[in-house]
């Protein structure tokens, strides 16, 4: 029985000496576990980039059989390379995959932790982890200068943490976005049911979503942290690039909700609550919203819920774990019902 695990790394950097440094930490970071039953599946997404493709080699040349290189013919994004990872640590045979991107750094135990989660109890599906930031110099950012989509996972680990059976409800209803993708592993069999959407922004989201829909728990690890990457100057991965990112969210969000609905149904899981699940999610996803300062869209999202059931959202308004300020914008939001 194979029991090597699989890192997943995709690869889509330039070739200059600050992106070609983050990603040599990135693999070192994996090449120092604990546990060194592991193979790395990096996939190049069309980097382009003639220093990129040499410093790829050495990392293989100096791994070897620990690696496996894949070199992409098109640019196909995050989501998308990922998927190709997943089906290749399928073919090899891993048990499980832990995604780490290219500029992130695993704690030396993650594996160790992660494989003892999964180890000792057949129905884990997810093991997940929290994270500082951290930027190019690997200095930890002050946590009031992270970004809001990025606070708030952070501030969503330190109570009502997402646990056990039924994690998408959990993720719809309180949390949104709770497990980064470098912080998170999966049973590669539930990774390759449900892969990744083509989407640039809230990919990973839309894919908890959905593995949480499955018979299974999710396991929060306590003990290790990684350090997920946010270099100077740039708010975060997909902000950075995306100037419509709320929007973009809030769209793949809503799609994920409703695939991890309907896969939740289909598994006789959902039942009468489906109302009660609306309504916190849009609530939730509005206040996401209102956190980036995309009022509009929480309006929108305010009045779906209002559509199902005004006392509700009102109701949930209320039980939300949020600045009375920012209650007090989402009555308002509401039309001041």
């Amino acid at each position: 029985m194979n029991n090597q695990a699989a890192f997943i790394m995709p690869v889509k950097i330039s070739g200059n000496e600050i992106e070609l440094r983050l990603l040599r930490e990135a693999v070192d970071s994996i090449k120092n576990q604990t546990d060194e039953d592991w193979v790395l599946i990096m996939i190049d997404d069309r980097s382009d980039d003639d220093t990129v493709y040499r410093a790829l080699q050495e990392i293989k040349n100096e791994l070897g059989e620990k690696v496996r290189l894949i070199f992409q013919k098109q640019h196909a994004g995050a989501g998308e390379t990922r998927n190709v990872g997943i089906r290749c640590a399928a073919e090899l045979g891993a048990p499980f995959i832990l995604f780490n991107d290219s500029d992130d750094v695993s704690d030396p135990r993650r594996l160790e932790l992660v494989r003892t989660a999964f180890d000792e109890d057949e129905t884990v599906n997810v093991v997940y982890m929290s994270f500082d930031v951290i930027d190019e110099n690997g200095n930890t950012t002050p946590h009031e200068e992270i970004n809001p989509s990025v606070r708030e996972i952070i501030d969503g680990h330190q109570k009502d943490i997402v646990e056990g059976e039924d994690a998408w409800v959990q993720i719809a209803a309180k949390k949104g976005y709770t497990n980064l993708t470098s912080c998170t592993a999966v049973r590669t069999w539930l990774a390759v049911k449900e892969p990744f959407p083509g989407k640039s922004v809230s990919e990973d989201a839309h894919t908890w979503l959905r593995y949480g829909a499955y018979p299974g728990k999710f396991v929060f690890l306590r003990d290790v942290r990684n350090h997920y990457r946010i270099c100077t100057g740039v708010a975060s991965r997909s902000r950075g690039i995306n100037t419509d990112f709320y929007e973009q969210k809030c769209a793949t969000d809503l799609d994920g909700f409703e695939s991890a609905m309907n896969l939740s149904k289909g598994f006789g899981r959902v039942g009468e609550r489906e109302c009660d699940i609306r309504t916190t999610f849009y609530v939730r996803e509005a206040l996401s919203m209102v956190y980036g300062g995309a009022d509009g869209l929480a309006a929108s999202l305010l009045r779906r819920a209002m559509e199902l059931s005004k006392e509700k959202t009102l109701a949930a308004i209320m039980s939300l774990d949020c600045d009375e300020a920012e209650r007090e914008k989402l009555r308002k939001l509401t039309g001041g019902a």
